[in-house]
């Protein structure tokens, strides 16, 4: 039942030559939370973790279906896992005067300590650590 297109064994051969690369192949699967390894708090420093994150403009926090950012709060759409690192989402954010809907693409490191923001429509790239995990009460 397999389809041969052709080409699929020289692909094949290719990621298994590449090695650690070939962990990063594409899969865009579609989302409708984050994956548990971008879910955090994330600071633009370590430094910044110590910071109040209702009161700090440099924490992001991702949780579930949303993106806390200093400014706004915002709930995901729709996403796709493009591959193992990489994701893409589409967020509703709905202000105190406005609503709007915002794009976005997220970069996780190899070991997943940084992670990378960029705002899909104009581009801008912000830089992020993970915060350590906080003991609850």
């Amino acid at each position: 039942m397999a389809e041969n297109s052709g080409n699929g064994a020289s692909e094949n051969a290719a990621s298994a030559t590449v090695g650690e690369g070939a962990a990063d192949v594409a899969l865009e699967i579609a989302l409708n939370q984050f994956p548990g390894g971008y879910q955090s708090r994330w600071a633009q420093t370590a430094a910044g973790c110590a910071e109040d994150p209702e009161r700090s403009a440099s924490i992001m926090s991702l949780q579930g279906r949303l993106i806390k950012l200093p400014d706004a709060v915002g709930t995901m759409v729709q996403g796709k896992r493009m591959t193992s690192k990489t994701m893409e989402a589409e967020f509703d954010f709905v202000g105190k005067a406005s609503k709007s809907t915002r794009a976005m693409a997220f970069e996780l490191s190899e070991d997943r300590s940084r992670l990378t923001r960029t705002d899909l429509s104009d581009g801008m790239r912000t830089r992020y650590v993970r915060c350590p995990k906080l003991m609850a009460g």
